[in-house]
C-alpha cells in the first residue's frame, strides 16, 4: 500500500472518530411529561351541588439528559397547553363544567382545577370512579447540537375518585295521638336518625294534611331539637286542633325534618307522612288554650277541659311542666280545686307562668292531669292531657331608610324607620340613640313611636350637633327600641346599627380685616368684613371677636340679621392694644353662629385675621423720653455753671 493511500485511510478514521466524539458530547435530550390527577376532598352527598377541586401533578421522567443545559431537560419535560374534561361515566352525578384550559405544568408542578358537579337525589353510598381526560403538547427531543426539536401531541385518560358517604337521615318509629274531633290536643312523633353523620340545628315541622285538623295556629309547627346523634331517637309533641268535622278514621300529617350536616350545608329530609288514629275514649278534653307569656318574661295561662264522662266531684287540676322551662306559679306544678264536674260541663282554671331569660319564642307543654272521685266513692286519676303553651317571641325590630345628615360644627339629623318584623306587637314602643363620641350631641335622645304591630313600622328623627372640634368620616349610631312586653314588664331590644358619614363642616363665612395696624397703647376700631361664601342664606348671624394678650375688646361681639350667598357685611369692634405690646403681627379670632333656611345653627370655625402692631409715627414714645432728659440735663448743667460764676 502506498504511502499516500494510507494518508487517506487514517484520515478518513479520525473523521468519523472525531464525528462520533460530537455526537455523544451533544445529542438529542429526551424526555416526556409524567400528568396525574387527585382530590384533596372526594366526598359528596347524594342530591348536593359541589365543586370538585383536582389536582393535576406533573412528575416528568427523563430519559436522556444534558449535561451542559439544564433548561433543555426542563424543556422536554413540561406538559404545555392542558386542557382538562371530566366525565361522569357511570356514577350518579353529572359534570356541569365544560372543557378547562389549564395552561402549562412544569416537572414538579401541580395545578388546582375546579369542576362543579349535582350528585343525584338517589345516588346511593359508595366510590365512583370518573374518567379526566387530558390533552396537552410537549417537546419530545431537542438536538443539542443543531437546535432541532420535535413536538409531541398527547391524549390521555386519568381519573378521579369521589366516594358518596352517608347522611343524616330520619325515620318515623312511632307516632301518638292524643285528640279527637271538636277538641285540642297533642300528636307526639318519634324520630330516629338512622344516617351516619350527626345533624346540627335540627328542627321537625309537622304538617296536617286533612283539612280539619290544624297544627298550632298556622297548619303547621316546627320544634327544634339541635344536635341529633345518629341511631339516637327523640319524641317531638305537637299542638293540635280537631274541628268537630273531623271525623277521618285517621288523621294524617307529614314529618319533614331540616338540619345542617357536618359541613354546615342546611338540608331538608322528607321523614315521611304518619297517619295518627283520633282518640275517643279521653275523659277530661282540653278546649282551649290561652296565654300571655312572653319569652323571658311572666304572664296568664288560662286552661279550659271539658268532663266528655259521667259527672264528677272533688276533682282537681294540676298542670306540671314536663320539661322544667316553665315555671307554673313559681314552682314546677301547680293545683286548682274544681269541685263538683257534670257530665259535658267545661271548667277554666288560671295560672301564672313565668320563662327564664333566653328561652325562645314557641309552644311548651304542660300536663293536666285530673284527679276525681266517681259516683261510687272511688278516687281516680284520668290519663294525662297535654296543655301547648304558646310562649310569644320578643319583636324582631330592624331600622331601614336610615340615613344621617350631620357636619362638623353645624346641627343636623340621624333618622330612620323602626320596622317589627316579627309576630309579636310592641307597645309603648320608644326607639332609644346613643352618640357614638364626646363631639356629637343629641338634643333628645329618646323618640316615643307609641304601638308597634306585628309588620308595621314608625319613622324616627333625632335632633344632633357635632361640635366644631369634631372630625369628619363614617359613625356608627346605636340605636335601640325600649317597649312594654305582653304581660306588661319592660323591655328593650338588642342594639340595631345605623351607619352614616359626618360630613367636614363646610365654609360659611369668611373674614377680613379692613384697617388692620395700630399703635402700642391704643384703643382703636377695628372693622371686619364678613362674606356668606356658601350656597345658603344665613340669618342671626353673630360673630364674636376673641382675643388674646397683648389685645383686649370691651366690645367682641356684632350681629347681622341676614347674609344671602355672596354678601357682605362690614363689622365693628373695640380693640385695645395693652402698653406692653410690641411692634409685631398678631392674630385675633372671630368666632360665628348662624342659622339656616331650614333652622338648623350652623357654627364655624375660629377664623384668624392678622393684625400689626406699629411704633407711634409722631414724637413721643421712647425717643421723646431721651430727648426730654437731654433738655432738662443741659438746663441743670446751664444753671450749675451759671450758679457756680456767681
Amino acid at each position: 500500500m502506498s504511502r499516500l493511500a494510507a494518508g487517506a485511510k487514517l484520515l478518513t478514521v479520525v473523521i468519523v472518530c472525531s464525528l462520533l466524539a460530537s455526537t455523544v458530547a451533544l445529542g438529542f435530550v429526551e424526555g416526556s411529561p409524567e400528568l396525574s390527577a387527585s382530590l384533596a376532598e372526594n366526598r359528596i352527598v347524594a342530591g348536593e351541588e359541589a365543586t370538585l377541586e383536582v389536582m393535576i401533578t406533573n412528575a416528568g421522567e427523563l430519559e436522556t439528559m444534558s449535561t451542559t443545559n439544564p433548561e433543555l431537560n426542563q424543556r422536554v419535560l413540561t406538559a404545555t397547553g392542558i386542557s382538562t374534561r371530566l366525565r361522569a361515566d357511570d356514577a350518579p352525578l353529572s359534570v356541569t363544567t365544560r372543557r378547562q384550559s389549564v395552561g402549562s405544568i412544569a416537572d414538579g408542578g401541580e395545578q388546582v382545577v375546579p369542576f362543579t358537579i349535582s350528585v343525584d337525589e338517589d345516588a346511593s353510598p359508595g366510590t365512583y370512579r370518573l374518567p379526566l381526560r387530558v390533552t396537552y403538547t410537549h417537546t419530545a427531543e431537542i438536538d443539542e447540537g443543531g437546535g432541532f426539536s420535535r413536538t409531541r401531541t398527547v391524549e390521555e385518560t386519568l381519573s378521579v375518585t369521589v366516594r358518596v358517604v352517608e347522611r343524616a337521615r330520619f325515620s318515623v318509629v312511632d307516632t301518638e295521638g292524643d285528640l279527637g274531633p271538636a277538641s285540642v290536643g297533642t300528636v307526639s312523633v318519634t324520630l330516629e336518625n338512622v344516617g351516619s353523620e350527626v345533624a346540627n340545628e335540627t328542627s321537625v315541622s309537622l304538617a296536617s294534611l286533612d283539612p280539619d285538623v290544624q297544627v298550632g295556629s298556622s297548619g303547621s309547627s316546627s320544634q327544634y331539637a339541635g344536635a341529633w346523634e345518629p341511631g339516637q331517637r327523640r319524641t317531638l309533641t305537637y299542638v293540635v286542633a280537631a274541628a268537630d268535622t273531623a271525623t277521618n278514621a285517621t288523621y294524617p300529617f307529614r314529618v319533614t325534618t331540616a338540619f345542617d350536616d357536618d359541613r354546615g350545608v342546611r338540608r331538608t329530609d322528607e321523614s315521611g307522612v304518619v297517619g295518627v288514629e283520633p282518640q275517643t275514649g279521653r275523659r277530661f278534653v282540653v278546649t282551649d288554650v290561652n296565654s300571655d307569656v312572653a319569652a323571658g318574661g311572666s304572664g296568664t295561662l288560662a286552661v279550659t277541659l271539658r268532663n266528655d264522662g259521667p259527672r264528677t266531684s272533688d276533682a282537681t287540676l294540676a298542670l306540671r311542666s314536663t320539661a322544667g322551662t316553665l315555671t307554673i306559679d313559681g314552682g314546677g306544678a301547680t293545683t286548682r280545686f274544681v269541685g263538683d264536674w257534670p257530665a259535658g260541663a267545661e271548667r277554666t282554671v288560671t295560672v301564672g307562668v313565668t320563662t327564664p331569660s333566653g328561652t325562645e319564642g314557641g309552644t311548651y307543654t304542660l300536663d293536666a292531669t285530673v284527679d276525681y272521685r266517681t259516683d261510687g266513692g272511688v278516687d281516680a286519676s284520668a290519663r294525662p292531657a297535654n296543655v301547648g303553651v304558646t310562649v310569644v317571641p320578643d319583636p324582631d325590630f330592624s331600622v331601614r331608610d336610615a340615613g344621617v345628615s350631620l357636619a362638623v360644627g353645624e346641627e343636623g339629623k340621624v333618622r330612620g324607620t323602626v320596622v317589627n318584623n316579627g309576630t309579636t306587637p310592641a307597645r309603648n314602643a320608644v326607639v332609644v340613640i346613643s352618640a357614638p363620641s364626646s363631639t356629637v350631641r343629641f338634643a333628645e335622645t329618646t323618640y316615643a313611636v307609641g304601638d308597634l304591630d306585628a309588620g308595621s313600622s314608625a319613622d324616627f328623627a333625632f335632633d344632633a350637633a357635632v361640635a366644631p372640634t369634631g372630625e369628619a368620616g363614617p359613625r356608627p349610631f346605636d340605636v335601640t327600641v325600649r317597649y312594654e312586653g305582653p304581660s306588661g314588664d319592660d323591655r328593650q331590644s338588642a342594639p340595631l346599627q345605623v351607619r352614616g358619614e359626618v360630613a367636614p363642616q363646610p365654609d360659611r363665612l369668611a373674614f377680613e380685616a379692613v384697617n388692620a395696624s395700630y399703635g402700642i397703647d391704643t384703643s382703636n376700631r377695628l372693622r371686619v368684613r364678613a362674606t356668606n361664601v356658601g350656597d345658603t342664606r344665613l340669618e342671626d348671624v353673630r360673630v364674636t371677636l376673641v382675643t388674646a394678650p397683648p389685645f383686649t375688646s370691651e366690645s367682641p361681639g356684632a350681629f347681622v340679621s341676614a347674609l344671602n350667598p355672596g354678601e357682605t357685611a362690614t363689622l365693628g369692634f373695640e380693640l385695645t392694644v395693652s402698653e406692653d405690646a410690641v411692634e409685631s403681627t398678631h392674630a385675633v379670632a372671630f368666632n360665628a353662629t348662624a342659622k339656616t333656611a331650614d333652622g338648623d345653627v350652623v357654627r364655624t370655625e375660629p377664623s384668624l385675621v392678622p393684625v400689626a402692631i406699629a411704633e407711634p409715627t409722631g414724637p413721643g414714645g421712647d425717643t421723646a423720653i431721651v430727648a426730654g432728659a437731654a433738655v432738662l440735663a443741659a438746663v441743670v448743667i446751664v444753671s450749675g455753671w451759671w450758679w457756680l460764676r456767681q
